[in-house]
This record gives C-alpha cells, structure tokens and sequence, in this order.
C-alpha cells in the first residue's frame, strides 16, 4: 500500500466576486476545464485559476450539473494535510464531492471548523486548488496541492 506526499505550493489572498450562472455546450465546457488545467499547472499566482475556475465553471449551469456525487479519499487525504499545515481543523467531508468522469475533474466544498473551502481537482495532473475564507464576502487563502503516491518500504 502506498502513503500520500502533499506538496503544497504558496497561498495567496483574493476576494470572490458573484456572477451569474449561465449554461454552454459541451464542447465550450471541455475547452474551459482543459484551460484551467492549464492555469493550473502553470500559475505563479493562483487567483488565475481560482478567477478562471469561478467565472468560466463554477457559474455554468452545465458544470454545476454535470458530474457524480463521490468520494474521494486522496483528495480528503489531501485537505486534511493541508489543514494540519495550516493549523485548521480537519475539515468535515459531510459535504459532496463531485465528480466529472469524461473531465476526471473533481470539485466540491468543506467546512474547516469556523472557515469554508471550496476546491478542484484534476486526476489527470494531480493537482488541486483550494480556497479557504472566513466569510463568503472575505479574503480567500488558496493553496495549490499535488498528490503524490509514495511506496511504502518492507
């Protein structure tokens, strides 16, 4: 059995802004998530793709619908490492986690204690963004995780 390695990258402050959720073809959708894919691998600030992820998914009709209620142990592995780094509690998984199979794209929310998360994961690069605020009209800390499996020893 294999051991999970967080590798948490920087975290940085924004503000969310509202939008309005608006539905688009399948085709626009693939394009969209391929793109924050992208931000994602490559971004030195994160509100990129945390902006990219809220405007241009997150307020589709067709994103927000799409997908699987699931579960996800390496991602909830995942946040609680980040949690513990960042001296939060644990976060509660009571909330869903979805699932995109034809993007293998995840996203859902959690409540760490007092603070509200809300994530994205790409299985094909094994990375994820995460946003963490006090309040909904607050600062967001958003961090950048990649999973890493790690073989166990004899």
């Amino acid at each position: 059995m294999a051991t999970l390695a967080i590798v948490v990258d920087h975290c940085l402050d924004r503000a969310l802004k509202g939008c309005i959720m608006v539905a688009e073809s399948s085709t626009a959708l693939r394009v969209r998530v391929s793109h924050v894919r992208e931000l994602l691998r490559t971004a030195k600030q994160f509100d990129v793709p945390w902006s990219y992820f809220h405007d241009e998914l997150a307020m589709k009709a067709d994103f927000m619908s799409a997908g699987q209620v699931g579960e996800s142990p390496l991602i909830d592995a995942a946040l609680e490492r980040i949690a513990d780094s960042r001296g939060w509690q644990r976060p509660r998984s009571e909330h869903p986690t979805v699932r995109i199979p034809e993007f293998t794209f995840w996203h859902g929310f959690r409540v760490f204690g007092t603070r509200t998360g809300i994530f994205f994961y790409d299985e094909h690069t094994c990375q994820g963004l995460i946003g963490v605020m006090g309040n909904l009209n607050g600062q967001v800390d958003l961090v950048r995780f990649t999973t890493v499996a790690v073989p166990q020893g004899d």
